[in-house]
């Protein structure tokens, strides 16, 4: 009798456990994450909601097929670990040079979509906001939601 209330003791505190994991860090929600995405896009970039609407759909269309690009990559490498001779291992690396000029070519024809929807300082503050939010994004994630250790300032 005593095993049975010792197991379910157990069982109870891993899962109260488990929901305080949850609490403290819960899922990745897609929708959520755009909604935040084109929140800060529109307010860095300074976009008005017609500029937004005309640049945003281009933006995401180029980064989906980015990230079909770096999936294949990530196969490609994947593969070089297996790799066992000199003509093997050029192949594969021959073939992410590809991936990266295709990367390349996406870029500047999407780029040059978004030119003739919104002037090319707009598109440029695009890119640059885009930059930024993945930055702050990756920031808050390295965190945890723990404070910087912020350096002592000087007495003046």
């Amino acid at each position: 009798m005593k095993k049975i209330v010792t197991i379910v003791a157990l069982m109870l505190a891993v899962a109260v456990g488990t929901m305080a994991q949850e609490a403290k860090h819960p899922r990745f929600n897609p929708e959520e994450f755009k909604a935040k995405w084109e929140a800060f896009i529109c307010q860095k970039a300074e976009l008005t909601k017609e500029e937004s609407e005309k640049i945003l759909p281009i933006f995401e269309e180029m980064k989906a097929k980015q990230r079909e690009l770096k999936q294949q990559e990530f196969k490609t490498k994947k593969n070089f670990n297996a790799c066992s001779d000199e003509k093997k291992c050029q192949e594969v690396l021959l073939k992410i040079i590809d991936i990266h000029e295709d990367f390349a070519e996406i870029e500047e024809t999407y780029y040059k979509k978004m030119c003739k929807a919104v002037s090319a300082q707009k598109a440029y503050r695009v890119m640059l906001a885009d930059d930024a939010f993945h930055r702050e994004m990756l920031q808050r994630a390295s965190n945890h939601g723990h404070k910087k250790h912020e350096r002592p300032q000087r007495p003046k």
